[in-house]
């Protein structure tokens, strides 16, 4: 994001993954060495799944609406 301050990044995942922990993700976005200023440009949406967001109906669901919005805010030219 230094080199282009316009990508955007969406971190999603599941509150009780045991893989890639909610606290350690957040961690690691909130403390990659950038300027501050840049940290509008990550979104986080958590579900209340574990590792496998997909294996729930509902959670499915609004991972797919959640990365089409991600998609549609996000195209190039906006």
């Amino acid at each position: 994001m230094k080199v282009n301050p316009h990508m955007h990044i969406l971190l999603m995942g599941g509150y009780f993954d045991l893989g890639t922990l909610y606290f350690g993700a957040t961690y690691e976005m909130k403390h990659l060495p950038m300027p501050a200023s840049l940290q509008k440009n990550i979104d986080y949406k958590f579900f209340q799944t574990g590792h496998m967001v997909y294996v729930n109906p509902e959670a499915r669901a609004a991972l797919h609406q959640r990365t089409a919005e991600f998609i549609r805010a996000n195209e190039a030219g906006q």
